[in-house]
């Protein structure tokens, strides 16, 4: 397999207004910039206190709730999707013991909340307001360990769905059937039917059939951690049937086989077109950004080590010996175009390029869209904080 990697080059003035007009671009730039700071000093926000009802950070980033009993591999999740930890890391991290927010915003175009809840702590006692928890939330993730005895997984998950339903009906309920790395193809599908039809059987019970539960293999030793990731993200995002479209419209008329759409930080991609998914393709790309990313902050920096190792120039071909080319460019400074183009194809460069030019300008008018909304609701957000109470008057929640 030949490599061809495009190393960043050298700007002028133009190039670097027109990329600080791409910077704006982007739904990280909403919510954990300079502004978004000083806007929780300004609320008063207090480290250690969880605001559950804020309705500025949960519509604007989605909340994600990650649940589970104890050892079931959440944290673990957590860590190897947004922080980069090995895998064989994870083994020696301590077991949760509070609930543990995150903004996953701060350095990636993706933007929600993750809300880690401790295994072990019972969130329907009386005394517990658990409606706090769940209003405003866009998905539940609850984990199993498919190595252990899941009866008791199986009824938690089932007391926190008929709850979590009640109190709020948009919420997207994921069911991460983790650690499969240690099953054998036939058990995984056999843990994997026996799970759904027990966990839908008791919905059915109790007479809850229209909750819809979805299923995920999941490993942190393989990429299917990265794409169960991508597909609960997917549905949090109000933009994707438009950037569906646009992937359809660009790869139809540019003679392209797949497309995706990629977060670069996180790996997860955010949208692809209307073909099927292969979970080779999806490794092949998620390797192909390592690849990327790791050249560049060797080659792409200056010698004084300034710069980012990537930017509006990034790009990159990769030649397989299949006759199958990927080839990769910067959309915005978070996100990065793949595509699968057969070699025949990729001979009309010219046309696929002058295609991406439009794609990307398309995809920034998207989210400047988004952007003013997102602006306006910040300020509204602010003036109500500034009242000194929560938007609904519910109490704020002590770690």
């Amino acid at each position: 397999m030949s490599q061809v990697l495009g190393k960043p080059q050298p700007q002028d003035e133009d190039d670097e207004e027109e990329e600080e007009e791409d910077e704006l671009v982007g739904l990280a730039d909403y919510g954990d910039g300079p502004d978004s700071s000083d806007a929780d000093r300004d609320s008063g926000t207090e480290e250690g206190v969880l605001d559950f009802s804020d309705p500025f950070s949960t519509e604007v980033k989605p909340r994600i709730l990650l649940m589970g009993l104890r050892r079931s591999g959440k944290s673990s999740i957590q860590k190897v999707v947004f922080h980069k930890m090995s895998p064989n890391e994870t083994l020696f991290l301590e077991s949760t013991n509070k609930i543990c927010r995150e903004d996953v915003s701060s350095s990636s175009f993706v933007n929600f909340q993750i809300w880690d809840f401790p295994g072990q702590i019972d969130f329907f006692d009386p005394t517990f307001d658990y409606e706090m928890i769940f209003r405003g939330t866009g998905a539940l993730i609850f984990v199993i360990d498919s190595q252990d005895d899941y009866m008791e997984a199986l009824a938690r998950l089932h007391l926190t769905v008929t709850r979590a339903y009640k109190v709020n009906t948009d919420i997207n309920f994921e069911v991460f059937i983790h650690k499969v790395d240690g099953l054998s193809d036939d058990h995984k599908i056999e843990t994997q039917r026996d799970i759904h039809q027990r966990a839908n059987d008791d919905l059915a019970d109790a007479g809850l059939e229209k909750i819809h539960l979805s299923f995920y293999l999941t490993s942190i030793y393989d990429h299917s951690i990265f794409e169960a990731f991508s597909k609960v993200v997917q549905k949090l995002i109000p933009q994707l049937p438009t950037l569906e479209n646009l992937l359809n419209i660009f790869i139809s008329n540019s003679g392209i086989e797949k497309a995706f759409l990629f977060d670069v930080v996180s790996k997860i991609y955010i949208a692809t077109d209307s073909t099927p998914v292969d979970m080779q393709t999806y490794e092949l790309c998620c390797d192909m950004i390592d690849v990327v990313i790791d050249i560049s902050c060797i080659y792409g920096l200056k010698e004084d080590g300034a710069g980012t190792p990537y930017d509006k120039e990034s790009t990159a071909i990769i030649k397989l010996n299949n006759t199958t080319v990927l080839y990769l460019k910067e959309v915005t400074k978070f996100l990065a175009l793949v595509c699968f183009v057969r070699e025949e194809s990729f001979e009309r460069k010219g046309l696929i390029d002058y295609n991406f030019h439009c794609f990307r300008k398309a995809i920034h008018e998207v989210f400047e869209v988004r952007m003013k909304v997102v602006k306006s609701r910040k300020v509204q957000s602010r003036l109500q904080k500034g009242k000194g109470a929560t938007a609904n008057g519910t109490p704020r929640v002590l770690l």
